[in-house]
């Protein structure tokens, strides 16, 4: 079973709840389907130990689509990146529902 899984909110926006430990095959599916999904996404740390999550999402924030993070408090400068990359922005939130308006904003 993938340590995370993938549900619609609305058009154009996914929720990424992380459910469980990382496997390497899911670290190979997240690259791909960062690299190919071009919509925004809602990512749910809530009722988890967000610390391995959070190791993958600084690895992998340069090829990240749009995204709003929730569930779980994070240092925001994880998410920061050298303005050389050509990066989507990815911002923090409280509540998922601030991190909703957000993403319908953008």
């Amino acid at each position: 079973m993938a340590s995370f899984n993938l549900t619609p909110v609305e058009k154009g926006i996914l929720r990424c709840r992380h459910t469980g430990a990382f496997t390497p095959e899911d670290i190979q599916s997240l690259t791909v389907f960062f690299r190919e999904y071009h919509g925004k996404l809602l990512i749910d740390l809530g009722g988890t130990d967000p610390s391995e999550c959070l190791r993958h999402i600084k690895h992998l924030r340069p090829i990240m689509p749009t995204a709003a993070i929730f569930g779980a408090e994070i240092d925001p400068k994880i998410l920061e990146i050298d303005r050389s990359y050509y990066a989507n922005e990815v911002r923090w939130f409280k509540t998922e529902q601030e991190a909703l308006e957000w993403l319908r904003n953008k």
